[in-house]
């Protein structure tokens, strides 16, 4: 059996042998690839080269079952050796015992009657008294000849009684023996079985049936998708023709196209026709089946993406310790801030360069406004998830406190912000702009049948990649709110009219404003060589000190209205405070000392710390009621 065991795991290395280089020859000719290329190669690619790494690794775990197997069949011969011998042994023994235990039995019986003969002849020759009649007293050579047979008879009593012992002697070694040979069998047994199941454990991946014809259907509907088609059109042909569990097939086979969906999101305006066309039925299966995919597709409902995105958030949290540092920092931060009813997860991809996530406050649904809130540097989800939906909480706060209307704000992550060094350069706000293009246009698409205001505000360098991502959409949001820019890039928008941002009372529906304490801001922009959107920032002394070093003028660009962020008195006396220094929200009371170009604002003096003008104004000019801003709007030029 344990041969046979060997052999058939030999013929399945063999084999698997052959299929790894089998696949590992069709990857060589390159699939064809001046006839075949796109989604589908590429899928079928990938699986072709598991396959092959899985064969491969297959066929040395089977080899390793081989030597197994020989081993144990070593362990189990000898084993099964000496069990014989002790069944043997013992079989014997008990036949000497029984025999021995007759012998005495009956050397027994035969000395009893002996000595009690003896005694008897013995009594009869030391008595004093006359025989009875026709008897004669015993002579001393027949009291000695029974005293002989009575010892002849004891000895063999006693030979007798040493062959028992030494057959129970003998059966209790052959006993022993056998238990030591089923325990050493029993121990090579699962030295066999532990060797076995490392060597296969996980070396032949059970594909089940439906799942293989889900992959060949899968591949042949993606090869009938263009493939100079660009990846975004792609993606959602790929969404159109297949099927749910086709969908889940794909995802399972090719997890880098997650990223894909990121990166190069499908039309949020078609995203929206192709799910409204979908019965719900096969809208909760596909659901089902890829949640990964549908919680960061712009175009959906939000709260499909909530959702699904729970779901991936509640299955990271299960397997956190195959996390890295970062995608746990944010996992924690995540796990606060989602304690607060009116909060949900509407982006979510730990797998990106740096994990990247939007939290919504509010019915984004069915909300009157709806506000895209976008941080500075220093701003990755690991660092600022709470504090950045801190500071888009607030603002949801404070527009409910000053209008009756729903509101829904989201503080979007949802992009690789720039550090103290590389935030002079604009890639990060190119890169990320394009996402966020994408999750304003989604917005649009998803709310056709019930429209809402549709705001941004941006914060810091924040004001660099929303402003990019406004040349990018294709509808026009309603308003666009700065708060202590980081500049403009002059290589992507030339000028405030090329955002695409509607009009209000016959001007762009452009605000922005800047602390006189903030002297990063304009030091940060005119390092950068970024236009600076408020005029009194770009010849403040911290501009001026970074002009003298670099030794150019100042970049400005017109086109906006301005609002105060110095602090206010209402005119029913309420005090709002003034924004003094740079961040969203103030520092804790230790980063109150003086710190770099008032980087860190006194806690409760930050742009959308409670009680401060800047929030107060911002309320307004996100959701679309720009005159009541306290102290009105000034024209930027």
């Amino acid at each position: 059996m344990v041969e046979a065991l060997g052999a058939h795991l030999r013929t399945w290395s063999e084999r698997l042998d052959r299929q790894a280089e089998v696949s590992r020859n069709v990857l060589d000719t390159r699939l064809g690839a001046a006839s075949w290329s796109g989604l589908a190669a590429d899928v079928f690619s990938d699986r072709l080269r598991s396959l092959m790494s899985s064969a491969s690794d297959a066929a040395a775990r089977h080899a390793e079952g081989v030597e197994a197997a020989t081993r144990w069949s070593g362990s189990m011969g000898l084993a099964q050796s000496d069990a014989d011998r002790a069944l043997r042994d013992a079989e014997d023994a008990l036949a000497d015992l029984e025999l021995a235990q007759e012998s005495v039995a009956a050397l027994g019986a035969e000395h009893a009657a002996l000595l009690s003969a003896l005694s008897a002849v013995q009594k009869a020759y030391a008595s004093t008294e006359k025989p009875p009649p026709g008897k004669s007293a015993p002579s001393a050579g027949e009291v000695s000849a029974a005293r002989r047979r009575e010892q002849e008879a004891s000895a063999d009593l006693t030979t007798a009684r040493f062959a028992v012992e030494d057959a129970q002697e003998r059966l209790e070694d052959a006993k022993r023996r056998a238990r030591d040979a089923k325990r050493e069998y029993d121990a090579a047994e699962k030295v066999f079985a532990d060797a076995l199941d490392a060597a296969l454990h996980g070396a032949l991946t059970t594909v089940a049936k439906p799942e293989l014809q889900a992959f060949a259907s899968m591949v042949g509907k993606l090869s009938k998708i263009s493939p100079t088609a660009s990846v975004n059109a792609t993606l959602l042909d790929t969404l159109k023709s297949l099927t749910p569990q086709e969908l889940a097939t794909l995802v399972a086979d090719d997890p880098p196209i997650l990223q894909q969906f990121w990166q190069h999101p499908p039309s949020p305006d078609q995203v929206a026709t192709w799910w409204t066309g979908l019965d719900p039925e096969a809208q909760g299966a596909i659901e089902v089946a890829v949640p990964g995919v549908l919680g960061n597709l712009a175009g959906l409902p939000y709260a499909v993406r909530g959702r699904c995105n729970l779901e991936i958030y509640k299955a990271a949290r299960s397997h956190s310790g195959t996390l890295t540092p970062q995608q746990r920092k944010v996992l924690t931060a995540l796990g606060d801030v989602l304690a607060d009813p009116s909060a949900s997860l509407i982006c979510f991809n730990l797998d990106a360069s740096v994990p990247m996530v939007a939290v919504g406050y509010g019915d984004l649904d069915t909300a009157d406004t709806v506000t895209w809130a976008a941080p500075g540097m220093l701003s990755d989800a690991a660092d600022a998830t709470k504090g950045w939906s801190r500071s888009a909480k607030n603002l949801y706060t404070q527009q409910n406190l000053v209008d009756d209307r729903t509101h829904g704000v989201v503080a979007w992550l949802g992009y690789d912000t720039p550090d103290l060094v590389t935030v002079n350069n604009p890639a990060a706000a190119q890169n990320g702009s394009w996402r966020f293009a994408a999750e304003l246009d989604g917005t649009c698409a998803a709310r056709t049948a019930k429209p809402a205001y549709v705001s941004v505000v941006a914060h810091s360098y924040g004001t660099t990649m929303a402003a990019d991502a406004l040349t990018h959409t294709k509808h026009p949001v309603d308003s666009f709110t700065m708060l202590g820019s980081a500049g403009i890039d002059t290589q992507v928008v030339t000028s405030l009219s090329d955002l695409h941002v509607k009009q209000a009372s016959g001007s762009a529906a452009i605000y922005t404003t800047a602390a006189a304490l903030d002297y990063l801001a304009p030091f940060g922009s005119t390092v950068g060589g970024r236009a600076e959107p408020n005029p009194e920032a770009a010849f403040s002394p911290a501009a001026a000190a970074a002009n003298a070093v670099l030794v150019m003028p100042p970049k400005v660009m017109g086109g906006a209205q301005s609002f105060s962020s110095e602090g206010a008195v209402l005119p029913g006396g309420d005090v709002l405070k003034p924004t003094k220094g740079h961040s969203a929200l103030g520092g804790t009371p230790a980063e109150n000392d003086p710190n770099l170009m008032n980087g860190t604002a006194p806690v409760g003096h930050g742009y959308l710390d409670p009680k401060t003008e800047s929030l107060y104004n911002a309320a307004y000019t996100t959701i679309g009621l720009p005159g009541e801003v306290v102290g009105g709007l000034r024209p930027t030029g």
